[in-house]
């Protein structure tokens, strides 16, 4: 099936698949249901005034929601930095900003769909893909975790201040 002939609704919407990607267990890309679940549900809770998460008759811990509001964030901001990264290196071919993001969006969630543009692309920008996908293989948590500080043991507090968010 050729996929640069589906619609834009079409191939946005099986970019988000591929972000979303598989489940914890398995061994696709993406971000996980899991974590996208996690997020939704404290979200819901946030917007019911509750302090807890609650699922199937257990509560997320605390950590576990943090881990996935951290790894949608970092997710994000790599899909975003990447799709500049590739416009900005392939500035003189007459690439579609939409074949971009669905080339990024296969990359991180090691799905090796392709809108046949990957021979196309300048060194680069196809470097830039392997590193989505060597990320996206070995896993968000797992790439974050290797590449993290040691926690390190304060000694001291600073005073608690509350800021405006949002």
């Amino acid at each position: 099936m050729d996929i640069s002939q589906l619609t834009l609704a079409s191939l946005l919407f099986i970019s988000a698949l591929m972000i979303i990607g598989a489940s914890p267990s398995s061994v696709g890309g993406g971000i996980r249901t899991t974590t996208l679940a996690v997020m939704f549900l404290t979200i819901k809770s946030f917007a019911m005034g509750r302090r807890d998460v609650k699922a199937f008759g257990r509560e997320i811990h605390e950590e576990d929601r943090q881990k996935a509001f951290i790894v949608l964030s970092v997710f994000l901001v790599g899909l975003l930095l990447s799709i500049i990264l590739i416009s900005a290196f392939e500035n003189s071919s007459n690439i579609e900003l939409m074949a971009i993001i669905f080339e990024v969006s296969s990359a991180f969630g090691t799905c090796g769909l392709s809108m046949g543009i990957t021979s196309h692309l300048t060194l680069p920008s196809q470097i830039t893909l392997m590193v989505l996908m060597l990320i996206g293989r070995v896993g968000l948590i797992a790439f974050l975790f290797s590449i993290r500080a040691r926690e390190k043991v304060s000694h001291y507090k600073y005073p608690t201040e509350r800021i405006i968010i949002g």
